[in-house]
């Protein structure tokens, strides 16, 4: 009996084009809006690659050349160097936009630029710091070339002073957190799911629902049967969504992949579990349970900052609880924290939570369908 509810209740739910269109579709197509929106802007203006650069060097200068080659190798490179032959071939570089600055070696040391930014910035600085030490190694060999050996040391250490720590093996990119929003959205509108679980076992809410009131099938197994085919689809809403992320649209979530799938799917489980609560608190019409689900999951992924990014950090500082009882924000915290922290304590903190909600929405909803009687159908 068992089997046999949970079965054809996932059969209809995967049939529902509603369910189709809110939980896999529209989820794919913001992400991928998301993506066309976010990627160059984090491609372009935050994540630093090496500058296109011209060089020119009409005079035989080793030093120069040798400079050049290590700031141009290796990962951290600073310069994406391209040697012209002329001042005129390198000015079309520029012209053209396929470099940013052209340097030139002809004596002294130029720099040109088609306009300013932040490898403009970063051009004239490393121009200004060569300049500047190539004097001190002139001023050293006319004046004490004994010395020379230990400038050398001092220049290279200084060149160490400053190195790259990453403080996470997270993601970088900021705007990751919209693809966090997304998927605890999803979470929590796989509530209209769980809204089945009242309308297809209250007799006064469906033809089904009356039905399963005369069914000799006890109506604790047929609501359980009905909630683990909704805590299923739930799963499988958010699975989708974590492999459309990251499979197709190429979205990093790090090196902690099989945790983002655990933590989206708990929250598909927990989102279900909070339309059970819903549709057997709301004793009104289908469309109208749906539209507070809606609603409440849809304001949540406000509250988490899937519309506006700055608005979580805001209510976390003025409103804490607000964050802490919001179930989208629980869901995305997870996914936060996981590419965050090196461990583990605050993402297994954040599953516990949503286990607990979990449990809180499961028992709210069958105190409020249990021995339900009716007058008259």
């Amino acid at each position: 009996m068992f089997f046999n509810e949970f079965r054809y209740n996932l059969l209809t739910t995967l049939r529902d084009r509603h369910f189709i269109m809110w939980l896999i579709l529209f989820p794919m197509a913001l992400g991928s809006l998301f993506k066309a929106a976010f990627s160059d802007i984090y491609e372009n203006d935050i994540k630093f690659s090496p500058i296109p650069t011209a060089i020119v060097q009409t005079q035989k200068d080793d030093i120069f050349k040798e400079v050049i080659r290590s700031v141009s190798k290796g990962k951290d490179a600073l310069l994406k160097v391209t040697y012209a032959d002329s001042a005129e071939e390198a000015e079309k570089l520029l012209k053209d936009g396929k470099v940013a600055g052209v340097i030139t070696k002809d004596g002294t040391l130029g720099l040109t630029v088609a306009s300013n930014g932040m490898d403009t910035t970063i051009l004239k600085a490393f121009t200004d710091r060569y300049l500047t030490e190539e004097k001190l190694i002139k001023d050293t060999l006319e004046k004490d070339p004994m010395k020379l050996p230990a400038l050398t040391a001092a220049l290279k250490d200084d060149l160490k002073t400053v190195k790259k720590v990453r403080l996470t093996d997270g993601v970088s990119d900021p705007y990751i957190t919209y693809f966090f929003n997304l998927l605890a959205m999803v979470a929590a509108c796989s509530s209209v799911t769980g809204l089945n679980v009242v309308m297809q076992n209250q007799a006064d809410q469906s033809p089904l629902g009356a039905r399963k009131g005369c069914s000799p099938t006890p109506k604790l197994i047929s609501t359980l049967a009905v909630l683990a085919g909704c805590w299923l689809t739930g799963m499988m809403c958010t699975a989708i969504s974590v492999s459309f992320l990251a499979f197709v649209l190429k979205v990093d979530f790090g090196s902690r992949l099989g945790f983002v799938y655990l933590a989206a799917m708990m929250g598909g489980i927990m989102g279900t579990s909070m339309g059970f609560m819903i549709g057997s608190l709301v004793k009104e019409s289908y469309e109208k349970k749906n539209a507070v689900a809606m609603v409440i999951s849809l304001g949540g992924s406000f509250l988490s900052g899937l519309m506006i990014a700055d608005i979580k950090p805001d209510i976390m500082e003025k409103a804490p609880l607000v964050n802490a009882l919001n179930p989208t924000a629980v869901v995305c915290d997870s996914f936060y924290y996981l590419n965050l922290d090196a461990g583990y304590d605050r993402f297994i903190g954040k599953m516990v939570t949503m286990l607990v909600m979990t449990v809180l929405f499961t028992a709210v909803g069958f105190i409020f369908t249990r021995r339900k009687k009716y007058a008259g159908l």
